[in-house]
């Protein structure tokens, strides 16, 4: 059975449709599609994702190995030479696997130190970015409020200039009185923004990315160079003593 059809009849199993079954596993309904109509095939971690999900090993997701085949093989490595090849090529596959798992633990961790730098920059970059207008509306602030301080007193001094003996005396200084609550207004609104923008804490927080949680995959690397090194010895000895 080829892995399109397996991985059809193993999602068939669970009753999930292409697209249930795309979102368990991080990726688009089409791509499931396409690996179901055998055009192409996913990486090693999508493999391994899938070999959890359906609760399947590995070998027998993408391996079809009948257990005649594996008879047959076992009893014509009878000889000792051939033991040999064998268990150094299960020592070497140990290696070649230790060493692909410590390579990606490796990347991840400097990809992971990589993007702490550019989102520290970033963050630093736009709270420096933030720090900066604010700054810059202060400045605009500042002759505001003393230009409307300014006409606040100037208003101020024109009502208490008028002469009570005039007849429109009430009418100017209503009018004058809405144009100093008008400006007190403006002032009130000015001294609290800047009041806001003087206290504001302008940090801008990132989410950082933990490179030491990359180390699994040294630890799982060093498990199975030791495993396989295990199977390897143990292999030769028994098939040295037939």
């Amino acid at each position: 059975m080829k892995f399109s059809e397996k991985l059809m009849s193993l999602r068939k199993s669970k009753g999930w449709s292409q697209e249930e079954f795309a979102q368990k596993i991080n990726v688009t309904r089409q791509t499931v599609s396409k690996w179901e109509l055998d055009q192409t095939v996913p990486d090693m971690n999508k493999l391994v994702e899938m070999s959890k999900l359906f609760e399947v090993s590995l070998d027998e997701l993408v391996n079809n190995i009948e257990s005649s085949n594996s008879e047959s093989t076992y009893k014509e490595s009878s000889n000792e030479k051939n033991n040999k090849k064998i268990s150094i090529k299960i020592f070497i596959l140990g290696i070649i696997i230790a060493l692909v798992l410590c390579g990606i633990g490796f990347f991840k961790q400097n990809d992971a130190k990589k993007i702490n730098e550019e989102r520290k920059q970033q963050a630093t970059e736009q709270s420096q970015a933030a720090v900066d207008k604010a700054e810059a509306r202060l400045k605009e602030i500042e002759p505001e409020l003393n230009s409307l301080q300014k006409q606040s007193e100037e208003k101020e001094q024109e009502r208490d200039s008028l002469n009570m003996r005039d007849s429109d005396w009430i009418e100017n200084v209503g009018k004058l009185n809405r144009e100093i609550t008008s400006i007190s207004s403006k002032i009130n609104a000015l001294e609290q923004e800047q009041y806001i923008l003087v206290n504001k804490d302008y940090r801008v927080f990132y989410q950082e990315v933990e490179p030491i949680t990359y180390n699994i995959f040294y630890y799982i690397g060093a498990g199975v160079f030791a495993l396989m090194s295990l199977i390897a010895l143990i292999y030769f000895l028994v098939t040295r003593r037939k």
